[in-house]
């Protein structure tokens, strides 16, 4: 077996496990083996061949993995043009449900809605069994729901809820 076929196929298991672990490292490697594998193509010999592998696997390391990485790892909320203020409502925002474990300002309760249930924090506190609507989520976490009585408004509640 060839060098080259063997660099190549390094290559692949480098690209390969990068796929099942994505940390956007070892795709640089799988680079570098494959500059490695057309070095033999070109008649360098062993100790050459590795410092092609070493030299393109870290160059494109530190050139490329910043860029490749807000390619692949998209926008937060926090860092988008946007801002928190355009994004999506959360899918239950509006929706009625009822307080199931007791929250409060400063204390994360659980509510249950269509017979699931949710983290969620209120600006009032709320006693098991009180009505609830949904008004949105919280800015620093997603999953936690704001809620408050039906017939009050939250104050950073979107307009797309009603």
């Amino acid at each position: 077996m060839s060098a080259a076929l063997l660099w190549f196929l390094a290559g692949l298991a480098f690209l390969g496990v990068e796929l099942a672990a994505p940390h956007l490292v070892l795709m640089f490697f799988g680079l570098g083996a494959w500059a490695a594998a057309l070095a033999d193509l070109g008649s360098l010999d062993l100790n050459m061949q590795i410092v092609v592998f070493i030299a393109v696997s870290l160059l494109s390391l530190f050139l490329l993995r910043r860029k490749m990485r807000s390619v692949f790892a998209g926008r937060s909320v926090e860092n988008s043009a946007d801002g928190p203020e355009n994004r999506a409502p959360h899918p239950l925002e509006g929706r009625k449900g009822r307080v199931s474990r007791a929250t409060a300002p400063d204390r994360p309760g659980e509510v249950e809605i269509d017979g699931s249930f949710w983290r969620a924090l209120s600006e009032t506190p709320l006693e098991p069994g009180t009505e609830i609507r949904v008004q949105g989520t919280d800015t620093g976490d997603a999953m936690l729901l704001r809620v408050a009585p039906p017939g009050a408004e939250s104050a950073g509640r979107s307009s797309r809820a009603q």
